[in-house]
């Protein structure tokens, strides 16, 4: 039974990384330490703030889904590319909040990285898979070159290690998309439908979609963060601690570039009444801004 649900559900590709997968998980268990980690990060993710913001994401991709699926862009053909999406995706840019305001056009950026050429030669690759065996033999291989990939960028002195990777990695790249080019000429006729247009657009749909729910998640985040540092810095007077937190809303409202601006440093250092707030507000606010979020 739970043969065939795999069958029908993933193919074998997706089955051989699975089982290394499962095999991981149980080596990890075996070992103390890591057991007591995994058990921690499982804790930590019924942290009330976490627990909420994983719902709030689920939630969100559930209402889209069900938006698509009205407007025929969606069925339970795409279940698991959903799944792939949410964790590979959606938790990831939710995770990486903290970016928004670091980085310049953060999520220009992140809507260019998730939508381009790659996506239709992933989206080829995962069209056609060698047998069982065969992929049971290259998935850890794969694993193998991919782990000593990261190990080699995260030390530049094995910067040499690290271009012969990559050569290989490029090798085998080319030679699964030979293999899927070659198999989707030999069955055009069967590809070119309108669930394999509907699962190669699905992801950057979902990209696209998810963008306003991912931008007022960091606004919110980052309201939070900056609304605690008021009432340090504020703590001794809640009267002007509350009137500085309504003026921020008003002054930055929906914008992460102000937000930017308020955010460093020493805020409302000295301030000691209404007009004092105003003005450091005011003051900040009318910086050059060092960078442009959008």
């Amino acid at each position: 039974m739970i043969l065939d649900f795999l069958n029908k559900t993933f193919n074998n590709r997706e089955i051989a990384l699975i089982f290394y997968l499962f095999l991981f998980i149980l080596w990890n268990l075996t070992q103390k330490k890591i057991r007591e980690s995994i058990f921690c990060v499982i804790g930590a993710l019924f942290v009330k703030q976490i627990f909420i913001s994983i719902l709030c994401l689920l939630i969100y991709i559930t209402i889209v889904v069900c938006g698509l699926s009205l407007l025929g862009l969606w069925n339970s053909s795409l279940i698991k590319d959903t799944i792939y999406w949410s964790f590979g995706v959606g938790f990831i840019l939710m995770m990486d909040s903290n970016k928004a305001l670091q980085e310049k056009h953060y999520f220009k950026k992140f809507l260019l990285e998730n939508i381009k050429v790659f996506m239709i030669i992933e989206f080829i690759l995962g069209l056609y898979v060698f047998g069982i065996i065969t992929e049971f033999i290259l998935m850890p291989i794969v694993i193998f070159l991919s782990i000593s990939l990261a190990y080699t960028e995260v030390y530049e002195e094995h910067k040499q290690v690290r271009n012969f990777l990559l050569k290989i990695f490029g090798a085998i790249a080319i030679f699964y998309i030979i293999y899927s080019g070659f198999k989707i000429y030999q069955n055009f006729k069967d590809l070119a439908n309108y669930d394999n247009l509907r699962a190669l657009i699905f992801p950057a749909i979902m990209t696209i979609l998810f963008l306003p729910f991912a931008y007022f998640y960091v606004l919110y985040s980052h309201y939070e963060s900056l609304f605690i540092r008021v009432g340090f810095f504020l703590k001794d007077n809640k009267s002007l601690r509350r009137f500085a937190k309504w003026r921020i809303l008003f002054s930055v409202n929906f914008s992460l570039k102000k937000l930017k601006l308020i955010t460093p440093g020493y805020l409302f250092g000295g301030c000691e009444t209404k007009e004092d707030v105003k003005h450091e507000i005011v003051k900040r606010l009318n910086k050059n801004p060092a960078a442009n979020i959008l």
